[in-house]
């Protein structure tokens, strides 16, 4: 360490100790991390960006992409009961899915300008998708030739938060099971629009 980060490091620390001694003194409890603490020395954040051409305008895959209630061409889903229209923050829906389970999610951003929309799993259920704090962007893009490149971008957790994390809820096993996921919903979002 050299002399000048030596003496910056003693100043830093001159300054903080005698805040933490007024504190500390005063009864004050030493503070307490908060719950999301764990992201510090645990599971870092993963993402996953998958696209697709999709042979048809950009405004024709933002119709089909940007109504968030009626997302039933999704892979496994039977049906979906949604409220609150496209409203961040209001919008809600369940997709009831083929095998009996269910999905709640809240919209958070919906902009047709940019041709984008986001929302977030409500509950996280690792046995359905080995993930934690799941948040999902579509983007509607122009590609060549008057075609549309959709954008399915996920940013996540792996399913067990903690260090040494068990087999099948590290982060290999999220990023994977979250990636397919991406690639099936953009083939179906392709199908719907296509018409195939």
């Amino acid at each position: 360490m050299s002399s000048l980060s030596r003496r910056a490091a003693c100043f830093a620390l001159a300054a903080f100790v005698p805040l933490a001694a007024t504190a500390f003194a005063a009864g004050a409890e030493p503070p307490v991390p908060g719950p999301n603490s764990w992201a510090a020395h645990g599971a870092a954040p993963l993402k996953s960006v998958e696209t697709i051409v999709i042979d048809a305008t950009p405004e024709k895959v933002w119709a089909v992409a940007s109504d968030f209630a009626h997302y039933d061409w999704l892979p496994g889903v039977a049906r979906v009961e949604a409220s609150g229209g496209n409203a961040p923050e209001q919008g809600k829906r369940r997709l009831l899915l083929a095998d009996g389970g269910a999905v709640d999610e809240t919209l958070v951003r919906w902009d047709p300008e940019r041709m984008t929309l986001a929302w977030h799993r409500d509950r996280d259920d690792v046995k359905r998708l080995p993930a934690i704090n799941y948040m999902t962007h579509v983007t509607v893009k122009p590609a060549p030739d008057g075609k549309a490149l959709a954008e399915w971008k996920g940013r996540f957790y792996r399913g067990h938060p903690f260090n040494d994390p068990p087999p099948g809820l590290d982060d290999d096993t999220a990023l994977a099971a979250v990636t397919a996921l991406h690639r099936a919903n953009l083939a179906a979002l392709k199908a719907r629009v296509e018409g195939k």
